[in-house]
Formats: C-alpha cells, structure tokens, sequence
C-alpha cells in the first residue's frame, strides 16, 4: 500500500472537508505516494450503465483528492481476477469492485485481505467470501416488486394504486431473468414473482411456453441479442394468432430486445424494464415499453465514496441493511438506495428535473 499512514491522515482531512473540495486541493500532496489509491472495478463498457457509474464513481474520488484505477474486465471473470492483482500489487488503498461473476473473486480478494485492503461491492454482491467489506446497492427485492406490479397494471390486473381490478384473464405472458452469475438477478425475479406469483396460481396470468422457472427465463451476461433470441425462439403460439399480452423483463437492453422481437406481431405487448438508459426512456415516452425502474447512479457513487473515507479514515461506513444480504460465509453490511418506477406520466419530472437528463438527451 502506497504511504498508508500519510494516507489515512489526509483522508481523514477529506472527510472533514468533502463538501468544499475539489481537483485543486488535490494538488496540495508534495508527492503522489502519499494520496491514496482506490481501485475500481467494473464488468463491461457494453452495458451503457456500467459507463455511467465508472464516470460518476471515478469523478467523484477524484474530486476528493484520490488516485483511481480505473478498469472495465469486458464481463470476463478471469480478467477482472487479474486486474484487481494488478490494483492490489499497485498498492491499491480500497477496491470497489462491481463483479462480472460475484462467486470467481474469492481468491484475489483473500490476496487484497491479506494485504489490509478494503473491499466494497458495487451493486453485485461478492459471493463465498469473508474479504468483502460493505455493499453499496439499490433495494433490489423492491426493484423486481416495481417491475412486478408495472406489468400487472399495464394489462389492468391492478390499479394505478396497486389494487387489484378484478380483471379475470387469463393473460398470457412470458417471463425473463437477468444473467444466473449475478445475485441481484434472483432477488429482481424474487421480488417480481412476490406480486406475479398469486396471479399465476390463479391462472390470470398464464405462460405459454411453459417456462416459469428463474434458470428457464435467465439471459446469461444481461445480453440483448440473447434475450432477442430467447424471445424469437418463443414466438411461434403468438404468430399463430395467440396474443402475448406482457414480457417481465428485467432490464432495458433486453426489454428493447424484446420489442424489436416482437415487431411482426403488430402490436406491443405490456413490457417492464430497469436502468433508466436512453433509448429505453425514448421508448417509455414514446408508449412502447410500459415502464423502466430508475436507480440513480450518481447516489449510488455517493454512498460509495463516503465508504471508502470512512475506511480509509479508520472508522465505520453508515449502513443501512445488516441481515439480507447473506453470501455464503458472511452478512455483508450494506447501504441499500431506493429506486423508482419511470412511466410515460412521470419521466420528465423524475430524470429531466432532477439533472439525470437533459430534455434534447431523451428527443
């Protein structure tokens, strides 16, 4: 580790001084050992996401006077494995580490434990390992009870306030599931199949394909054109005149997959999403996709940040979430954001007013 005593000291300074710094007071250190290095690890440039949150978590340490390492694996474990020895033996002061697979990192970060270096997960959970510290993250159950209830609205099973209508179906659906490598994937589905679930004993809901299992639905690294495939691959009873009525999809690169699929059939069906990205916020103003699920990354970088003062300063992160996220051998403490629905009503008010986005960014 680079000077961590020097470190720590000037750290501690941060955090007394966060709301007033800046890259200038960077500057301040005589010599480069001695500002701290965190290291950030991120799964892939593909998913445009993973882009705003490496930009917004870079910016922000760097603000505070921190070097970064920045690093995106391109989602291939064995690179990410790698570049996180190269930030260790670097000596790296903290690792954030957003995984491409949460359960292939247990032998590098016992290599950043053993050297008194801090990890904290981005998002994903690190799973099969006491060497991670903290997580950062949104309410991912309540992520997949959004996505849930939106596509229970959209086909009028529920009200605007969530009651059911009484609407008897059956309405035919087909459900997807984020990539089986990572945990926010099962506690999306979990969440979603909370609402989703009665309705399918019931039978409003019915699924034609027959797939109703997470790993039958599960789209492997979040791909699009995988999901496109998936959802082809599904089209033949609807072709043949039976109406695909909704698509629970977990996120917006596959529900825009999706869409496209489904074109031929002349009409869109109800279709759920998250991230917020931009073609599919164009989609939701335009009445294509039904809703997307904000999580705001600039938050998320926020609580991140103050993470790794914290740590570098000696003390205790604020958390809020000690018992639900369980990853084989340890709870890991975390710090769990709230997202939101974004539908044609409100998109405006939520992500152009807020900054997120600028109106001509969603034209």
């Amino acid at each position: 580790m680079r000077a961590r005593t020097t470190a720590l000291l000037g750290v501690a300074v941060l955090v007394l001084t966060a709301g007033c710094a800046g890259p200038q007071d960077a500057g301040s250190n005589d010599s480069s050992d001695e500002t701290p290095l965190v290291g950030v690890a991120m799964p892939s440039v593909e998913l445009k996401r993973w882009v705003a949150d490496g930009d917004n978590v870079s910016a922000q340490l760097t603000s505070l006077g921190f070097d970064v390492d920045m690093r995106y694996a391109e989602d291939d474990p064995a690179t990410q494995v790698e570049q996180l020895q190269a930030m260790i033996d670097a000596g790296a002061d903290a690792l954030v580490v957003a995984s491409v697979d949460g359960t292939a990192l247990s032998g590098v970060l016992a290599d950043a434990a053993a050297a008194d270096v801090p990890v904290i997960a981005y998002d994903r959970l690190i799973s099969g390992t006491d060497a991670v510290d903290y997580y950062a993250s949104f309410d991912n159950f309540r992520v997949g009870v959004l996505q849930g209830t939106a596509l229970l609205r959209g086909l009028g099973v529920v009200d605007a306030a969530g009651k059911p209508t009484g609407r008897p179906g059956p309405f035919a659906v087909e459900l997807f599931a984020g990539s089986p490598d990572d945990n926010n994937a099962t506690v999306f589905w979990d969440g979603a199949m909370s609402v989703l679930r009665p309705y399918l004993d019931s039978g409003v809901l019915t699924v034609p394909s027959g797939q109703v299992q997470r790993e039958q639905g599960a789209i492997q690294g979040w791909s699009a054109d995988v999901a496109g495939e998936r959802m082809t691959s599904l089209l033949g009873p609807y072709r043949a005149g039976l109406r695909l009525d909704g698509v629970l999809s977990p996120y917006d690169g596959i529900s825009q997959a999706i869409i496209a699929a489904t074109a031929d059939l002349g009409y869109v069906p109800v279709v759920t999403g998250q991230d917020a990205e931009v073609d599919a916020v164009r989609s939701v103003a335009a009445g294509q996709q039904a809703a997307t699920v904000y999580k705001d990354t600039r938050q998320l970088a926020e609580v991140t940040v103050q993470m790794v003062q914290a740590l570098l300063a000696g003390g205790d992160p604020e958390v809020n979430d000690t018992t639900s996220y369980d990853n084989g051998v340890k709870v890991v403490p975390a710090y769990l954001l709230a997202p939101q629905e974004v539908t044609k009503d409100n998109y405006g008010k939520v992500l152009v007013d807020s900054g997120y986005y600028t109106a001509e960014e969603l034209r």
